[in-house]
């Protein structure tokens, strides 16, 4: 973690040279070359406790010295005076020289113990045991992987199974492993698990060692070269099985992989592993199987095979047994933790209702002994730089699905992130992302319409994982407190840090716990009213997300928070108009919210119910804040129609939402020249209003585009009538591939401008986006179209044919109650993957299930379809 503190750093001292011209270069640069100290990897065997209070220590002083950096910075930026300006930026140079100097200390102390620490392991040779857990369930996976190895091709196949700690990896190729028919279909049978800690040698000499049925000495006595030659020709002309169990990294497979000759003989060899990007790497063409979890059935069979002989559940336990296996989630590591706390406690009903009761607290201390090894193991095998990326699924209510996009801007803005000269931040968190998943401690829980992932979130017994490390590191402050047993050296921990780490609200009664003024990060995740200020009032408070807390008006004192790097609220005027009070005002923005010099994300709503009838009125100082990236609004007016004239390029501003179409005015435009995604949202009278449509073009960054008008509450779905007249396709930004219309009550000829476009990929009609019974489309159709998206339409005949649509990958159909089927031609679309239906007639269902068969019949090849 201190490899992140030092890296967030960075980021705040690259962020005041922006801000303040200043050149701090030299600094950035010893940063660098302490980062790589704390980055190298090591295996510790004693002063762990010495070594973590150690970087806790390190912790404490890059947080302390972010906030010198940022409190100086701010100063500075507001002075006017030259010569002053020039004695801040002097006092800034010498008391961060000074800071690096105490960090640099700390570090080389970490380093000395560590040296002291690190010790060669002797070699260990390990000998693959039978796996002693049943396999229940997964008997069609089986079937599938045992048809893999034994037939296909004549060529060596390397047959890949992916999946979390626990989930039953090494069980599955231990079962196939010892298959009567695979014994009988192969010549020689040999398998070794690599593990994390990785010898060639070991795993040689234990692949060798099952090929021969014993260890030879003569064996022992020959160098690494002479073990892997003596192993190519014993397998050299022989069809034979290897399990590789549990393999981490790309070397080593590269390491052993030259040892395993093809004879065109059927040889196969079968990997296990938690990478998903190890598994493809390795795999020979197929794609890696990826484990699933258990369902409740096989969950149940578990439990009764691991505490009840022969499985039989006696009758009374098997509704309890149910409850507590389903507590377990499907994962086969937990049910056995549970079962083997069952079957020590007697069996009565009343001590299996209180395991019941309290399964998710046993599970978690039993953890200790069983998942958390597992677990602990993933983790720390983690590259530094996504350690703090897992632990921030702690701060996330269990069972909460995480929208992406937010999990990833927090990720930025807390400066966990290292950026290469040649990504951007957001590809960099979007690879960390995809490397959790991979790792299998992150799953996807929802795609979007055109295939991104949009939610995620992490299985209970991870979490309880996640948690139990965020806390020992003071990654998370537990505002629970008392229950979770701490070591000393976690203790201390808390005690030297000055607890600088983040408070997850999710109760009412936290709130009043909450009053600690030096903490990082705020989140609120409980629907709170009548809240007192002064309970929030964090002074070196970074992020502070409040959008489930309801204010009246924009609360005065948060812009007395200078640090803030993200802020979500929610103003819920209507309650406010009960008092009498003028709730056009309550929805004013101060002008001084551009006192907010580092603030990044800035996500401000109106309470549901309310966000079409109420609309913002922001300053134009809003467009003068250098660091924003991500500006998220409802319906607003600016109080200038023109920007400040000290307003500046935005060149971190990437997403806009909820901008009035009236301000969609090249004067603002000039100013975003990075801009990815913007959202256009306002009332038809906006819309109707706004003469500047062709300024659009200007945004040539731009990749994302929605229109979105807010329909009046008292006018009935399908009776809008046109307020969106669409230019021609040269006054869109030509690098758009993404374009959405809602409530804009287009006519469906309209659409063949966006038909034109020459990179569109993704199209989404929702809610009125179209008016009209007929949708008749363009003979230029859509060329580069892969996904559509049609919600909530009045449509009822769909004229097209696979033509118009020659590169759709995915088709969503949700709510369009008249339509009466998909075109037929769809069939002739050779690319089409998923068709998704929902809330149609049958005849759209039908018509759906006849596509698929005609592709099946004519093209040898299938697609998904999902009705619902």
């Amino acid at each position: 973690m201190a490899y992140t503190a030092i890296t967030s750093l960075m980021r705040t001292i690259d962020q005041s040279m922006q801000l303040t011209g200043y050149n701090l270069q030299s600094f950035d640069e010893k940063l660098e070359s302490l980062r790589a100290i704390m980055e190298k990897n090591c295996q510790i065997t004693g002063h762990l406790e010495a070594l973590t209070c150690l970087e806790a220590e390190i912790i404490e002083l890059a947080c302390s010295t972010e906030d010198l950096v940022d409190s100086e910075s701010r100063k500075s930026f507001l002075e006017k005076n030259e010569i002053t300006r020039k004695i801040d930026f002097w006092e800034l140079r010498f008391k961060l020289k000074q800071a690096l100097g105490h960090i640099d200390s700390a570090i080389n102390k970490w380093m000395a113990v560590r040296q002291d620490s690190e010790v060669l392991r002797p070699k260990k040779l390990i000998l693959s045991e039978p796996d002693e857990n049943m396999m229940v369930g997964h008997e069609n996976e089986f079937e599938m992987m045992q048809d893999q190895l034994a037939r296909g091709a004549s060529e060596l196949d390397v047959v890949s199974i992916v999946g979390m700690g626990g989930i039953g990896k090494t069980t599955l190729a231990n079962k196939i492993y010892n298959d009567p028919f695979i014994m009988s279909r192969f010549d020689i049978r040999a398998k070794a698990i690599i593990s994390q800690e990785y010898c060639a040698r070991n795993v040689l000499l234990c692949l060798l060692s099952c090929i021969s049925g014993k260890i030879d000495e003569f064996h022992e006595q020959q160098d690494d070269g002479e073990l892997a030659d003596r192993l190519q020709k014993l397998l050299k002309g022989r069809r034979y099985l290897v399990v590789i169990d549990d393999i981490w990294t790309k070397g080593a497979w590269d390491d052993i992989k030259l040892c395993f000759p093809d004879c065109n003989y059927g040889s196969r060899i079968l990997l296990t592993t938690r990478d998903m990007e190890l598994a493809e790497y390795a795999s020979s063409g197929k794609p890696p199987y990826r484990m699933r979890l258990m369902n409740n059935d096989e969950s149940c069979s578990l439990l009764c095979e691991k505490v009840f002989a022969k499985g039989f559940c006696p009758p009374e336990f098997e509704q309890l047994g149910k409850q507590i296996a389903l507590k377990c989630r499907g994962l086969p590591l937990a049910i056995v933790v549970i079962a083997g706390l069952l079957s020590k406690i007697g069996k009565t009903l009343n001590e299996w209702k209180s395991v019941a009761e309290n399964v998710s607290s046993m599970v978690s201390t039993d953890l200790d002994a069983h998942c958390l090894r597992v677990l602990a193991l993933s983790y720390h095998n983690l590259p530094h730089h996504l350690k703090a990326c897992f632990l921030y699924f702690a701060i996330f209510p269990e069972d909460e699905f995480i929208f992406v996009d937010k999990l990833m801007e927090l990720w930025v803005v807390e400066g966990f992130l290292k950026v290469e000269a040649t990504e951007s931040i957001t590809e960099v968190a979007e690879k960390c992302l995809k490397d959790l998943i991979d790792r299998s401690l992150v799953f996807v829980h929802y795609l979007s319409f055109d295939g991104k992932i949009k939610s995620c979130g992490i299985h209970d017994v991870t979490r309880e994982f996640c948690m139990k490390e965020a806390r020992n590191m003071n990654f998370l402050n537990d505002n629970g407190g008392g229950n979770d047993q701490t070591t000393s050296c976690a203790q201390s921990m808390h005690i030297s840090s000055k607890s600088r780490g983040r408070i997850s609200i999710q109760h009412g009664k936290e709130l009043a716990r909450c009053r600690n003024n030096e903490a990082r990060s705020i989140f609120l995740f409980y629907r709170y009213r009548g809240f007192e200020p002064e309970l929030l009032r964090f002074k070196l408070v970074r992020v502070l997300d409040l959008a489930l807390l309801r204010c009246f008006t924009f609360p005065s004192w948060i812009l007395d928070l200078i640090h803030l790097r993200y802020l979500a609220l929610t103003l819920s005027p209507g309650e406010q108009s009960y008092l009498g009070d003028d709730i056009s005002s309550s929805l004013d923005i101060p002008l001084s919210i551009a006192s907010l010099h580092y603030l990044q994300t800035f996500i401000l709503k109106v309470s549901h119910h309310e966000a079409s009838q109420y609309p913002f009125t922001l300053p134009s100082s809003i467009l003068t804040m250098p660091q924003l990236s991500h500006l998220c609004l409802d319906w607003n007016y600016l109080r200038y129609h023109e920007p400040a004239e000290k307003s500046l390029l935005l060149k971190n501003l990437q997403s806009l939402s909820g901008w009035n179409p009236l301000f969609c005015t090249w004067s603002v435009f000039r100013l975003l020249p990075n801009l990815k995604k913007l959202q256009i949202c306002g009332i038809e009278e906006d819309f109707r209003s706004s003469k500047d449509i062709l300024y659009f073009r200007y945004l040539d960054q731009l990749e994302e585009l929605e229109f979105h008008i807010a329909a009046p509450q008292d006018l009935p779905p399908g009776n809008h009538f046109p307020s969106l007249h669409l230019p021609s396709p040269g006054a869109f930004p030509q690098n758009l591939k993404n374009l959405a219309f809602s409530g804009t009550s287009l006519l469906w000829r309209d659409l063949s401008v966006v038909g034109k476009l020459p990179k569109l990929e993704a199209l989404k009609l929702a809610y009125d986006a179209c008016v009209g019974l007929e949708w008749t489309v363009a003979e230029e159709g859509f060329p580069s179209l892969k996904f559509l998206l049609l919600k909530r339409l009045g449509i009822r005949y769909w004229r097209a044919s696979g033509i118009h649509f020659p590169r759709l990958e995915r088709l969503f159909i949700k709510a369009c109650w008249y339509l009466d089927s998909i075109p037929q031609d769809f069939a002739e679309i050779i690319t089409l993957e998923l068709i998704d239906i929902s809330g149609c007639a049958q005849s759209v269902g039908n018509s759906a299930k006849q596509i698929q068969q005609d592709i099946e019949d004519n093209y040898a090849s299938s697609i998904e379809v999902c009705i619902s």
